[in-house]
This record gives C-alpha cells, structure tokens and sequence, in this order.
C-alpha cells in the first residue's frame, strides 16, 4: 500500500500531470524547437501530439495492473528485491536530478530577467521551501491547490496570447516544412523528453479515487490540453518574432509577454507572467519532490516520508546551484543531454516493467479497476 492515505480526483491529476509537463515547458520548449528547425517548430508540437496519447495510455495501464501499489512497490515485486530497488533507485535520481533542474531554471529565470542583484541561491532556497512544505502537508493537499491555481493559469495565459493576437504576423510560419522531415523528427524529441516526465504519474495512481475513470479519460485529457497549450505558446512567438529571433532568445515566452499592451493603460503584463510562473513552478517542483521522497522511502521500506523531506530539501539547494555553470550550459544540456536522459530512463524502464508483467502475467488491470469503483461507490 501507498505510504500516502490521501486520495485525489481525476480532475486534480490531469491538472497536476499537466503542470507537472507544462510548467517549465512553455519557458524554453519555443526557443530550443526553433533553435532546430526555426518556424518549423509548430509542427514538432503536433507530431508529438500523436505520440503523447500512446505514451498516457502506456503509463495508465501498467498503473493500472497494479492499481494498489506504486512504481517502487511493482519494480520489486516484478524484479525481485535487488533488481526491483535497483530500478527504483534509478528513478529516485531521475526525480531527484529533474527536481535540481527545475529548481536551477527556475533562480537562472529570476536572475536573468526579473531580479539581477539578488543572489541566485535566495531564489532556489525559497522554491525549496515552498515545496517542502507542500509536500510535508500532503498529497491531497497539493492536488487541491493545483486544481485552484492551474486553471487560472490556463486563462491566464489564454488572455495574454488574445492581447499579443494584433501584434502577430502568421505568415512567419510559412513555408510549411521548409526543413527536412527527419530534422523535425529529431527536433520533437526534445519536446518528447519533456512529455516524458509525466511518468511521475506512476507514483500517483494508487491514490486516485476513481482509477477506471482515469484510465478512460486522463491521457486524451492531458494530451489535449498540452497540445493547445503548447501550440499556442510556440506559434504564437514565432508568429510575433519570427523563427531567427525565438530561437536565439533565451526565454521567448518572457519576451513575447513583454510585447503585450492594451491602449495606454495595460503595461508591464509580464509581471503577471512572472506571477504565473512561479506559482506553477512551484507546483511542479511540489509534484516531483513528492515523488522523489516517496519512492526513495518505499525502496528503503521506511513508514513514512516526511522525515526524508527536509534533508532532500537541503540536497536539492545544492544539488541546484551545482549542477550547472550558467543558463548557456542549461540551454545546451535540455536541447541534447536531457532528450537521451529523459527517453532512456523513462520509456526504457516503462517498457521493461509493462513485458515483465505480461510475461509473468502479475497484476489484473480488471480486478483492480473493478475493486477501485466499489470502494468508490462504498464511500459515496
């Protein structure tokens, strides 16, 4: 049994998948794309949407084999107890170094564009803070925030890209293919990499409350909601700044809102961007430190979580400050180290784990959902 006893809609987990994927997405996905295959870069977003609902599916139905128990808990029952800690051990790196980058893209963020005076370690410790404390609380207790925060975010992204609409040129986005096809097929794996750590969703499935209805609706849902996100936040810089120019800024998205004004009396929107990205951020650091802490306890078969949050929470500071030299080397390790990392740790591992359970025929995806649904009725 999961050391979380909270339970979570399936409305709350599309939204935390979703900001878990997006949140740091949207800041660099554009210039790294376009960095690829310029005014291109659209298209990869499409071409992994086609990708994205096989993956959701793949991800929900090996949860769903062993609908009681989290990825550390069938890794070792699937593998036995030293291969199965072994492959569970690798995924508590794998959080552990996306939480240290997340945090690290989060200070060079501030730093760069917001604040340049303050010291880039106040920025991750703060970030830190807030989600070790996110995560001391509870699951349900980060499901609940996001599924306030994340809409919000949604429509307020939504208004920001209608005020930028006068200032676009959609012609910038013409001629369509002017890249070869396998140079696009490349470029989207970044993009994929990026997709990838919704897997994260593994260490959440034994606390949905409805997991058949999640099984039904939760890939189409995320899926659909990253493509129109991400459609929108990577043609629409190209179409305001051209293929040239969003691929060499570094944070485009922060530009893009800079571009936006309304008559004489709505300036400065990207104060509220700002706002906007750091709230989310936060969440998605919350989702991922949970992660991290949690299967790092289920692999040393602890009770509880919580005493590994504060120490993790210090490792993740320096971890975050030492990872990288500056936001050049961070740019350069998302557009080729993290692709290769990404896909091999997550899809190879997802698919060692999915032939494992068919071929020792563990798990039973229909009892599980069955059972999930009679507790759920129970309780109503």
């Amino acid at each position: 049994m999961s050391l979380e006893k909270g339970l979570i809609s399936t409305r709350q987990a599309a939204f935390m998948i979703t900001n878990t994927i997006m949140a740091t997405t949207v800041l660099f996905i554009p210039a790294l794309l376009a960095r690829g295959v310029g005014h291109d870069a659209w298209i990869t977003v499409a071409i992994i949407f086609i990708l994205v609902l096989p993956f959701g599916y793949a991800v929900q139905f090996l949860g769903l084999r062993f609908p009681d128990q989290n990825l550390v808990e069938y890794s070792i029952e699937l593998l036995g107890p030293w291969i199965g800690r072994g492959v569970a051990l690798i995924f508590v790196v794998f959080f552990l170094y996306l939480s240290g980058v997340v945090v690290r893209e989060f200070g060079v963020f501030l730093v760069t564009a917001v604040m340049p005076s303050t010291p880039e370690v106040v920025f991750n410790t703060l970030l830190v803070l807030l989600a070790a404390y996110g995560v001391y609380l509870g699951l349900e207790v980060i499901a609940r925030v996001t599924e306030l925060i994340f809409p919000i975010s949604l429509a307020a992204g939504l208004v920001i890209f209608l005020m930028a609409l006068p200032e676009m040129d959609f012609y910038q986005l013409q001629p369509v293919m002017a890249h070869s096809f396998p140079s696009i097929l490349r470029t989207s794996m970044v993009l994929l990499a990026f997709i990838t750590e919704g897997i994260v969703a593994l260490m959440l499935i034994p606390n949905m409350n409805k997991k058949r209805q999640a099984a039904l609706w939760l890939p189409p849902v995320v899926s659909l909601l990253l493509f129109f996100s991400l459609i929108i936040v990577v043609a629409g810089a190209i179409a305001l700044m051209g293929g040239h120019e969003t691929a060499r800024l570094v944070f485009p998205v922060y530009e893009f809102a800079k571009t936006v004004h309304l008559g004489g009396f709505i300036e400065r929107i990207e104060s509220l961007m700002v706002g906007i990205w750091v709230t989310t951020v936060g969440l998605k650091l919350m989702v991922l430190f949970y992660g991290t802490v949690t299967a790092l306890a289920e692999t040393c078969n602890l009770k509880d979580y919580r005493p590994l949050v504060l120490p993790t929470g210090v490792l993740l500071v320096a971890l975050s400050i030492l990872i990288f030299p500056d936001a050049v080397a961070i740019r350069h390790f998302l557009a080729h180290t993290w692709p290769a990392m990404s896909l091999t740790v997550s899809l190879g591992i997802l698919v060692l784990l999915w032939a494992v359970s068919l071929v020792r025929k563990k798990g039973n995806y229909r009892q599980g959902g069955e059972q999930n649904e009679r507790d759920s009725r129970t309780k109503d």
